[in-house]
């Protein structure tokens, strides 16, 4: 008994806040699921599943029609539209559901019988639990994806529990930040362009203040190699120059708040490479604007061009570049 509580306050040590604040909130949802029952609590998760996928499908229609009836700005409608459909599904679901819920079967099979009674108050934690780790997810994911201050976002990527839930919410990110970027000054989840075109996305701000991120580059190291062990091709080795090329191009498009292989100047990743005097018989450059490490590989390793690029045997040598842009990834 002893050593399975040191095991458990050692695995503790190693939370923040935001890991004892979503302990907190699970807590709290248990406690939830045993006053309301499995039947109430399992409504409950149903309508709150529905409202958030009726949010994310149909947040462009009410978004619109604000913008067309009320001049909202594009960006701030689309929010709203999205709780405006998540609202009258949440509703109208509830209504639906608790009248289910409500009907003469729990009256007179359940409430009146002491154990199913106390059986549907125990199981009442498991949907309660997971509208808990929904709802949890959501708020850090935004946390994560747009420009909070950097304080709450590295609180969050840092943390145990938080930094699984937000990677694993996936393609879902993407989604919620197309949504809410315009309410937080286009802060990305995930932005990349594809790896032979000339392509160039406006960034909405300018940075000056950023900082190597060399353990991520190290991650982002092994992970590649990882990828292409799996399929059988050749590890890569890490070259210095190339390294710099690439960290002089994130800094570059951070100062000048653009996107795209191609600077401004028209200058391509093979005329960087040049200028370098780096020999090469193929080169090719991959770039991904995202939160975390992690999401940038989940989404080069999703985009045809970018895996090819990964796994391709044309290449032995490679360089990573990583810049910490504060609260904009």
């Amino acid at each position: 008994m002893n050593s399975i509580l040191s095991s458990f306050f050692f695995q503790m040590q190693g939370f923040n806040w935001v890991d004892i604040l979503i302990i907190v909130v699970i807590l709290f949802y248990i406690l939830e699921g045993y006053a309301l029952g499995f039947l109430t609590a399992l409504a409950d998760l149903i309508s709150f599943i529905l409202a958030f996928f009726a949010g994310l499908t149909f947040y462009g229609v009410f978004g619109n029609l604000l913008v067309k009836f009320l001049s909202i700005p594009q960006g701030f409608a689309k929010a709203v539209g999205f709780f405006i459909a998540a609202f009258i599904v949440e509703i109208l679901a509830t209504i639906f559901l608790k009248k289910i819920v409500n009907s003469s079967f729990q009256a007179d099979v359940i409430d009146k019988n002491p154990v199913y009674k106390r059986i549907n108050l125990w199981l009442g934690i498991i949907p309660s639990v997971f509208s808990g780790i929904i709802l949890s997810t959501f708020i850090l994911t935004l946390i994560a994806t747009l420009p909070f201050s950097i304080f709450l976002k590295k609180s969050v990527l840092n943390s145990q529990i938080g930094s699984r839930l937000v990677n694993s919410t996936g393609g879902l990110s993407k989604d919620i930040n197309n949504i809410f970027k315009g309410v937080a000054n286009d802060g990305l989840a995930f932005l990349t362009v594809e790896p032979t075109g000339n392509e160039s996305v406006k960034l909405n701000f300018k940075l000056n203040n950023f900082t190597v991120d060399n353990i991520s580059e190290e991650k982002m190291f092994e992970m590649v190699n990882k990828a292409r062990k799996s399929n059988m091709t050749d590890t890569l080795v890490l070259d210095d120059k190339l390294t710099d090329i690439a960290r002089k191009h994130c800094k570059d498009m951070f100062r000048r708040g653009y996107f795209s292989h191609y600077t401004p100047d028209n200058v391509s990743p093979f005329d960087r490479i040049a200028q370098a005097d780096v020999l090469f018989d193929f080169a090719g450059e991959n770039l991904a604007f995202a939160p975390n490490v992690d999401l940038a590989m989940d989404g080069l390793m999703k985009s045809p061009g970018h895996k090819a690029n990964i796994m391709s045997n044309n290449f032995a040598r490679v360089g990573i570049g990583i810049i910490d842009g504060g609260i904009y990834g």
